[in-house]
Formats: C-alpha cells, sequence, structure tokens
C-alpha cells in the first residue's frame, strides 16, 4: 500500500522577485495549468487538484494514460492543455474541467488533449520518498514512465535560471520554477522552491496567484 498522501500534503514555492542563477539548483518552466496530485494503486488511478478537488471524469484520457502504466507511486504534477506552439492555454484547462457529462468529456478531449507534466516522485510502491533529496526523487521518477504526447517528463536546467527564465518569457510561459537539488519533499510553503513570475505574461490574471 503506497503512503497516506493527499492533497494537503503538497509542497508549495516561495516567490521571488527577480530571475537567479544558482549551484545546486534546478531550474523548471512553469506552465499555467492545475497542480495535480496523482496517485495510482494497482490499476486504479486518482487526479486530485491543489484543493483536493477529484479531476478524473473531467479528464479520462490522462487517466487511462496512467493506468497503463506498471505498479503504484504518487506523483506531483502540472495538468495542462497546450497550443500547438506547446504554450499552456488555461482557457481551454478550464472549459475541460468544466465538462462533466460523458459525452461532451469524450468530445472535449479530442478537441483539447490534455498533458500532464510531472516533475516530482513522492512515493513509489509502500516506500515514501519524501525525505529523500530531489535529485535522487527526480531520478527515479525518470525510471517510472516514457514520455508520450499526454505524460511529459519535467528535466529541469540546473545552475542555468537566468537563461530558463529568458526561455520562460520569449516563449510567453508563466515564469519559472527553482529547486534545490539537495531538498526534501516538504508539506507547504518553503524556500526550498521558489518561483518567479514573467510580468509580462500574456494572462495577466495568473501573475496574482498563489498555485503551485
Amino acid at each position: 500500500m503506497i503512503p497516506p498522501i493527499s492533497a494537503d500534503d503538497l509542497m508549495l514555492a516561495t516567490l521571488y522577485l527577480a530571475p537567479f542563477s544558482r549551484e545546486n539548483w534546478i531550474f523548471e518552466l512553469k506552465y499555467d495549468g492545475f497542480r495535480c496530485l496523482v496517485r495510482k494503486v494497482g490499476s486504479r488511478v486518482e487526479l486530485f487538484s491543489r484543493n483536493g478537488k477529484p479531476l478524473n471524469r473531467a479528464f479520462p484520457d490522462i487517466v487511462a494514460a496512467i493506468e497503463r502504466l506498471p505498479g503504484s507511486f504518487v506523483w506531483d504534477a502540472e495538468l495542462t492543455v497546450d497550443e500547438v506552439t506547446g504554450r499552456s492555454s488555461f482557457e481551454r484547462l478550464q472549459l475541460r474541467a468544466r465538462t462533466s457529462m460523458a459525452t461532451r468529456v469524450r468530445a472535449a478531449a479530442k478537441l483539447h488533449p490534455a498533458r500532464l507534466y510531472v516533475f516530482d516522485l513522492l512515493a513509489a510502491g509502500a516506500r515514501d520518498l519524501r525525505e529523500l533529496p530531489l535529485i535522487q526523487r527526480k531520478e527515479m521518477l525518470r525510471d517510472t514512465f516514457d514520455d508520450t504526447a499526454v505524460l511529459i517528463y519535467v528535466t529541469g536546467i540546473v545552475t542555468a535560471g537566468a537563461w530558463v527564465f529568458d526561455q520562460a518569457v520569449r516563449h510567453d510561459f508563466e515564469g519559472m520554477i527553482g529547486k534545490r537539488l539537495d531538498s526534501p519533499y516538504q508539506r507547504g510553503r518553503s524556500n526550498y522552491w521558489h518561483k518567479v513570475k514573467n510580468q509580462d505574461y500574456s494572462r495577466p490574471a495568473a501573475l496574482g496567484w498563489g498555485r503551485r
């Protein structure tokens, strides 16, 4: 049985006002989506938003992709609906999330396919991994699945945060997340993770939100 990890246990980044580069840190693009806790026990998959809302009904395509993977685990991820350019579309994601009728869900999944950007592994089987350093958790996560059009492993760039932030601005992403490679996974707001927002992001409403 996997450890009893819930959406209340998610680790949250602290807002940092300026882009930075730093040794022993990894930097990832910040996607404009729903924070998503994934819990898989055998063939049973559960998706939860940051607020603990079940997401299975609206995103059966994501559930099906995870069901095909072996083993039991808990992931931390970002759920998005992307445009052709790779940029996240929060409006399309909200449309998917509001769709609940089975026939409409199937149609919405074809019209607005979802993606799951997976960035952390909190448990594998019965083993709780949260006390391990991030670098070890990410190495273990990389071994749990191969990238597909639906499931994407978030690699990140070590040290060069200023460059990652420049890419976020250039390609109109919400910003970046910087994480200490030796950090454990801790519940709640943490200075081990910093988020830097792109003030020129094309969806200004996202800049005032503290998700992730």
